[in-house]
C-alpha cells in the first residue's frame, strides 16, 4: 500500500514537473519574438540601412530610445526630433514630396490626419507580439502607452490623505479657490469625464467648479506655475509624468494622485509609409509597441505607462488595486470626447452659462 501511494505521489510529480516546464516554455515563447527567424530577418536588413529617424512630441517621449532600442537592435543609429508640431509638419513635407522620417510616435488623436492622408505605413505587429486589439488604423498603428489624468498637488500645501478619490469630491467647499486647471487639459479631459458619466452630469459638474468652487481655468505654463508656487495647490486634470518630472527634475515640491473615473489618453507608434529606412522603420516601431518596448519605457518615464487590457505594467496593476477605474481611448471614444469637450469649452471658458 505504501508503494502505491509512493509510486502515485512520485508520478503526481512528474505531472506537476511536466506541467511547470510547459508553461515555463509558453512565457519564454512568448518573450522570444525578438529571437524569432522573421525579426532576426528584418533586423539585418534594418541594420544594412544603417540609421533609422523618428518623430515625436517632446524629448522626454523619445530622449531614451536611442539608448535602449541599441541594447536590443545593436549598430542601427537613431536619430529622433521633438515637435508638438509634428503632425503639422509631416503632412508639409508628404504633400511637398520630401520623406526624411520613418518612425512616428503621437497620440492616437495626433495620428489621425496623417492615417487620412496614407501618410502611415503597414507593418506586421504580430512578429512583435502586438495583439490584434492593440492595433488601430487599418495596421498602421499600434499601441505603445498612456497618459493619464490626474491630480497634481502641492506637497507643502496640500497631504495625500486630504485629497478626495473621486472628482466630484473636489466640489467640497474646503478645496474654493484651491484649484486650477489648464485650459487647454481641462476640456479634454471633461470629455474623458463625460464617457463614464453621461453628459448632462458632467455639465452640472463643470458649471458647479467654475461658479461655486472658482476654478482658474488658464494657459498651460500659468497653470502650472499657479500650483508649483502654491497660490493654486491643486491642478485638476493634468498628467502624472509632469509632477514627476517637476519634482526630480526642477525640485518642485509636488506629486500626483489618481482619482475615479478618469481617461488614458493613447499614444501609438508607426512605420511611415514612404519611410527612407523601411526596415528600421518597422522594427522600432515594433520594438516601441512590443512588451519589451512598453516595460522599459515605463522604467524609463516614470508616471507613463500601458493602461491597456492585459497589460504587463506595474503602475495599472496599482491602480487597480487602489480601485481607480479608466476609460482607454480607441477611435471611437475619441471621437466622443473631442465632440464633447468642443462643446463643453464656452462652458469652462465662462462664455456659455
Amino acid at each position: 500500500m505504501q508503494r502505491t501511494i509512493r509510486h502515485l505521489s512520485m508520478m503526481v510529480g512528474v505531472l506537476i514537473l511536466v506541467a511547470l516546464i510547459g508553461t515555463a516554455s509558453v512565457v519564454t515563447g512568448q518573450g522570444s519574438w525578438a529571437t524569432s527567424p522573421a525579426v532576426k530577418n528584418l533586423y539585418e536588413k534594418a541594420k544594412a540601412e544603417g540609421q533609422v529617424v523618428i518623430w515625436g512630441p517632446n524629448d522626454q517621449e523619445l530622449d531614451w530610445i536611442p539608448r535602449a532600442f541599441n541594447k536590443r537592435f545593436p549598430g542601427i543609429e537613431v536619430k529622433f526630433t521633438a515637435d508638438l508640431a509634428a503632425v503639422t509638419k509631416l503632412v508639409a513635407e508628404y504633400r511637398a514630396g520630401r520623406h526624411t522620417v520613418d518612425t512616428f510616435i503621437f497620440s492616437l488623436g495626433g495620428m489621425m490626419p496623417l492615417a487620412e492622408r496614407g501618410i502611415l505605413g503597414p507593418n506586421d505587429w504580430g512578429l512583435f507580439g502586438v495583439l490584434p486589439e492593440d492595433v488601430f488604423f487599418n495596421g498602421n498603428a499600434a499601441a505603445t502607452h498612456n497618459l493619464l489624468y490626474a491630480v497634481i498637488y502641492n506637497t507643502d500645501k496640500v497631504k495625500e490623505s486630504e485629497l478626495p478619490k473621486t472628482w466630484d469630491g473636489f466640489l467640497d467647499p474646503k478645496f474654493k479657490g484651491k484649484l486650477v486647471s489648464s485650459d487647454f487639459l481641462w476640456p479634454r479631459f471633461l470629455g474623458f469625464l463625460a464617457l463614464s458619466w453621461g453628459e448632462e452630469k458632467t455639465i452640472e459638474f463643470a458649471r458647479a467648479m467654475r461658479d461655486k468652487q472658482n476654478i482658474a481655468v488658464t494657459g498651460t505654463a500659468v497653470a502650472e506655475t499657479m500650483v508649483k508656487t502654491g497660490e493654486r495647490p491643486i491642478t485638476l486634470g493634468s498628467f502624472p509624468q509632469n509632477a514627476i518630472y517637476w519634482k526630480n527634475v526642477e525640485k518642485v515640491p509636488t506629486w500626483w494622485a489618481p482619482v475615479t473615473p478618469t481617461g488614458a489618453v493613447q499614444f501609438v507608434s508607426s512605420a511611415l509609409s514612404k519611410a527612407p529606412h523601411p526596415n528600421a522603420a518597422k522594427l522600432l516601431a515594433g520594438w516601441l509597441a512590443s512588451d519589451e518596448g512598453k516595460e522599459i519605457r515605463e522604467l524609463e518615464r516614470e508616471g507613463v505607462a500601458d493602461l491597456r487590457s492585459g497589460s504587463r505594467s506595474k503602475m495599472a496593476e496599482n491602480l487597480r488595486a487602489r480601485g481607480i477605474k479608466w476609460v482607454l481611448e480607441d477611435v471611437t471614444t475619441m471621437k466622443q470626447r473631442a465632440d464633447f469637450a468642443n462643446r463643453i469649452n464656452p462652458i469652462v471658458t465662462g462664455q456659455q452659462r
